[in-house]
């Protein structure tokens, strides 16, 4: 579910997740079948365990499945959940789904069965990826997967949609140009090699600053198309003082003036995840500066209009705003 009101605590949580001490990449889940094991996921983000198609993704609606040789989000079938194994134990080799659920009933547009068919969308599409520690492994494969399915709802190719992106965290990855490749399979192989453990940090400014730079000319974006950002991120900039940075670059990122001519700027979408690392105690003067830069920045980098701005309650909710954006993004093409 989508939600846009955020409480003094949820911007807390965005805006210090990305100070506050966290578990390490290597999450040790629970002990396995009394066999004593303990399962590192560590290795999701880059490639399947051998032997292991199946792991737990701290959901009892979705799970993770080997794709192409790394972990991808898959939905349970309508109305059933994932095993109680698969939990206590953190991967399974057999079917993950068997066990009857109405919590996990999905929406139409899960089922394929959305109100508008935007694939033929004529698209510069760029991405913007904070892949910061704050976010855990398995939820950065979630990112991920939502990437992956956004792409693959579109008809890619130099007639239709053409993807651009990068990752971040106190540097910028770029995983892909509009000039790289204009093939569905190798722009899809070039996301799922996205790097996801960048250094400590949130340098949203930077990863603004490299999105403007790829929407040119110069690395293939094309004057007769109009052209989407996307930026994923579960909190504000970090180190906080660079925040005035980041919306100046939002700025920049919209302007029209930033763009060689008959270049349009993009629109711009912000989908907030949540943060779920711990902050510890905060004093009442720290809450009230983080609500402040929460505020300014989140209300500086998307395009004008409720519908660009996305809160998101969980991980999971990713999917559902794959049909909106989509729709918002394509209805003038």
């Amino acid at each position: 579910m989508r939600t846009y009101i955020f409480c003094a605590f949820t911007v807390l949580l965005c805006a210090l997740g990305t100070t506050a001490t966290i578990r390490k990449l290597a999450i040790n889940r629970g002990v396995g079948a009394g066999n004593g094991v303990q399962h590192d996921v560590s290795d999701i983000g880059v490639e399947c365990t051998p032997g292991v198609p199946f792991r737990y993704a701290d959901s009892k609606c979705n799970y993770l499945k080997c794709k192409d040789n790394i972990y991808e989000v898959e939905i349970c079938p309508d109305s059933m959940a994932v095993i109680d194994s698969l939990k206590k134990d953190d991967v399974a080799t057999v079917n993950p789904c068997s066990k009857p659920d109405p919590d996990c009933k999905k929406t139409l547009e899960q089922k394929g069965l959305g109100d508008q068919d935007v694939q033929a969308c004529g698209l510069d599409l760029n991405l913007i990826i904070d892949m910061s520690i704050s976010i855990s492994a398995i939820d950065k494969v979630k990112v991920r997967s939502f990437i992956l399915k956004l792409v693959k709802s579109l008809r890619l190719g130099d007639a239709f949609t053409l993807v651009s992106g990068s990752t971040y965290g106190s540097e910028v990855h770029p995983f892909l140009k509009f000039n790289t490749y204009n093939t569905g399979t190798s722009i899809l192989q070039a996301i799922r090699k996205m790097e996801m453990n960048p250094k400590k940090g949130t340098a949203t400014y930077l990863a603004l600053r490299e999105a403007r730079e790829q929407l040119t000319t110069e690395f293939g974006r094309r004057p007769d198309k109009k052209a989407a950002s996307i930026l994923v991120t579960d909190g504000v900039t970090n180190p906080f003082d660079k925040s005035p940075e980041t919306i100046e670059e939002a700025k920049k990122l919209k302007d029209p003036k930033s763009y060689e001519k008959g270049v349009s700027p993009p629109t711009v979408f912000l989908i907030k995840t949540p943060n779920n690392k711990s902050t510890g105690s905060v004093s009442a003067a720290e809450k009230a500066k983080l609500d402040e830069i929460m505020e300014k920045e989140f209300a500086a980098i998307p395009s004008p209009g409720a519908e660009h701005l996305i809160k998101l309650d969980s991980f999971e909710d990713l999917e559902g705003v794959i049909a909106p954006i989509l729709r918002s993004s394509c209805e003038d093409l």
